[in-house]
């Protein structure tokens, strides 16, 4: 069973499909836009969101930490806009191919628990780093 959400959140419609032990958020250019300003509340008030809407959806909680959430979300948002700005920079095949690949799977952001997901255990070391994952992203995303 799948249950399809818009969160329209400071003028962005997040679209968010809750599926058991798994949320996916489609929309990479309205959440791109939705994160380029004030990252790490905005990220935490749509995860707490999320989170939320899961439990009520599926009627248990999503066995992901807010943070290990938030990083894999940053994650999929900044590689996408770093493999862009590679590729605009350089002009050679193989890192273009490369970009695009990191792009066409950054579109989709598949949150999954450990039973499910093989990088959950990726994210959730990384989102020991918040803070200083934070200090490394820009301020703002065009």
């Amino acid at each position: 069973m799948q249950t399809e959400k818009v969160y329209e959140l400071n003028g962005c419609k997040l679209v968010v499909v809750f599926a058991t032990q798994l949320v996916s958020i489609k929309e990479p250019k309205a959440l791109k836009k939705y994160l380029s300003k004030d990252i790490d509340a905005r990220s935490t008030v749509f995860v707490s969101q999320i989170k939320q809407d899961y439990l009520n959806f599926i009627g248990e909680s999503l066995s992901i930490t807010n943070d290990s959430m938030v990083i894999e979300i940053w994650g999929h948002v900044y590689a996408s806009h770093l493999a862009k700005a590679a590729r605009n920079l350089v002009q050679l095949q193989l890192i273009e191919s490369f970009a695009d690949f990191v792009i066409k799977r950054s579109d989709t952001i598949e949150c999954g628990e450990s039973e499910i997901d093989s990088n959950r255990v990726f994210w959730d070391v990384l989102a020991n780093f918040k803070g200083i994952i934070l200090n490394f992203l820009p301020k703002r995303l065009k």
